[in-house]
């Protein structure tokens, strides 16, 4: 077998598999996981919104790293979930936990994108209101 470091620098077919795989984990997450779908589906929202409302290029960067971290956090929980009832197959204290607080960091960084949207939205919102 070849060892990946005797490799030129790029492998266009390794990183086209990477990417590939990469692509499953995110199908995989949509089709399986209601609060991925939920954040996806927000995110169009947002950056819809965000035309609308001429929201500036600057906070436009700052919604997408947010909605990108949250997203993110989505897929490392589902894999932390995976990976735990992997590895314990029944009822354990200490799976429960684990899951619970893979999903509290979702649910942290969730409640943090919210009041960047909120900071950068509500302004405007009122604005045209009154």
């Amino acid at each position: 077998m070849e060892s990946k470091n005797n490799r030129s620098f790029v492998s266009w077919t390794r990183l086209k598999k990477s990417f590939y795989y990469a692509s499953q984990g995110i199908a995989y997450t949509w089709k399986n996981e209601q609060n991925f779908r939920i954040h996806t589906s927000a995110a169009v929202v947002v950056f819809v919104a965000a035309q609308l409302l001429n929201v500036s290029a600057a906070e436009q960067a700052l919604l997408a790293v947010s909605i990108g971290a949250v997203l993110c956090l989505e897929l490392l929980n589902t894999s932390i979930e995976h990976i735990t009832d992997l590895i314990i197959q029944t009822f354990d204290e200490r799976a429960k936990i684990i899951k619970d607080t893979a999903a509290g960091a979702v649910l942290v960084f969730s409640a943090t994108a919210a009041v960047v949207g909120m900071i950068i939205f509500i302004p405007r919102i009122v604005h045209i209101l009154f």
